[in-house]
């Protein structure tokens, strides 16, 4: 499966929420388009992306918040380990 930037630093970010607060890495989608440096509309558009992916899920009204998945945890850590070795 690949990602794009964002998606990829998305997961990144989330990834080390959980590690820091456990799982399941819970995030407003303000405190997500900050971090990115992108518009809250563009925010969502990658949290979707990722919802559709099975990386994320999300809570119920208009995407305030994402969090990750055990795969997408399990991913967004390969994808480090992966970029560390190469």
């Amino acid at each position: 499966m690949e990602f794009n930037q964002h998606e990829q630093t998305l997961l990144n970010i989330l990834a080390d929420e959980w590690e820091k607060s456990g799982p399941p890495g819970y995030l407003e989608t303000s405190i997500i388009a900050e971090c990115l440096g992108i518009p809250i509309t563009d925010a969502k558009a990658t949290i979707r992306s990722l919802f559709v992916k099975g990386m994320v899920d999300t809570d119920e009204v208009d995407t305030f918040a994402a969090y990750l998945t055990p795969e997408g945890y399990e991913l967004a850590r390969k994808g480090e380990d992966d970029n560390a070795g190469g």
